[in-house]
C-alpha cells in the first residue's frame, strides 16, 4: 500500500484505489463567514489566506 501514486521504476505490482480522502471544514458558529468556495479553502490549507478578514472582503 502507499498514499502516493507508482513510480514508474516500481514494475511488478498494480495501483488499486482502496479509499479517497476527504476533508470536513468546521468553524465556529459565530465566524460571519457564511460560505467558503473551494478555491478559499485550498487557499486557506496551503497558506494563502490567512485570516477571516481576508475572506469577508471578497
Amino acid at each position: 500500500m502507499a498514499f502516493r501514486d507508482l513510480k514508474e521504476s516500481e514494475t511488478g505490482v498494480t495501483a488499486t484505489v482502496l479509499a479517497m480522502d476527504g476533508i470536513a471544514v468546521i468553524v465556529n458558529k459565530e465566524n460571519e463567514i457564511d460560505e467558503l468556495t473551494l478555491d478559499q479553502v485550498k487557499q486557506i490549507y496551503v497558506g494563502e489566506i490567512t485570516d477571516w478578514d481576508s475572506l469577508a472582503a471578497e
